[in-house]
């Protein structure tokens, strides 16, 4: 019965191991300042804030990240009240934003 149990907890580990080590060659996955340029050209140049991060599939937190970015940088402006604001691309971040779109 003990051998048993070391087998199972062994077995884990290989699993374990093996997870880990399919999940480091993976590629890396979630979007980027880029890509909300992306969408934005992609869907007319101005999008509401909420809208825009839906379309991204980013988290919250990367997504304000990125627009802080994008706005820092000159690529997007954010105008309206608070919970209504609306990103509207620069000249600069819809040529950019149209490199960024797949074709």
């Amino acid at each position: 019965m003990g051998q048993s149990g070391t087998n199972s907890f062994t077995t884990y580990l290989e699993e374990k191991q093996r997870w880990e080590k399919q999940q480091k060659m993976r590629p890396a996955q979630g979007a980027t300042a880029l890509s909300v340029l992306g969408v934005l050209a992609q869907y007319g140049k101005a999008m509401p804030l909420p809208d825009l991060q839906a379309a991204s599939d980013m988290s919250f937190t990367d997504f304000a990240e990125s627009v802080r970015r994008l706005q820092d940088s000159g690529y997007l402006t954010i105008s309206g009240a608070p919970g209504s604001e609306l990103a509207e691309l620069t000249q600069l971040g819809a040529d950019v934003g149209s490199l960024a779109r797949p074709a």
